[in-house]
């Protein structure tokens, strides 16, 4: 087995734990904190203050959830490169 990996594998694994992570959380009232913290742990938590990614009444609606994921995977997918 090969051990060694490129840097755009290595970035892909990191996204996919992130969102890994967020996706564990089941508290949907505590899910704008979490993915503050991941994003947080990932360097990635000032990128998200200056786009605003964290306002909005959508954080606020479960219903929103699915929507939610899809941004914040295109926000991973722009930010971890």
């Amino acid at each position: 087995m090969n051990s060694k990996h490129t840097k755009e594998q290595a970035r892909e694994f990191l996204k996919q734990e992130a969102l890994k992570e967020i996706n564990e959380h089941t508290d949907f009232i505590k899910l704008q904190d979490k993915v503050f913290c991941v994003f947080a742990k990932y360097g990635l938590q000032l990128k998200a203050k200056k786009e605003k990614f964290l306002i909005g009444d959508e954080w606020n609606d479960p219903a929103s959830k699915d929507m939610l994921m899809k941004r914040i995977t295109q926000f991973l997918n722009e930010n971890m490169n």
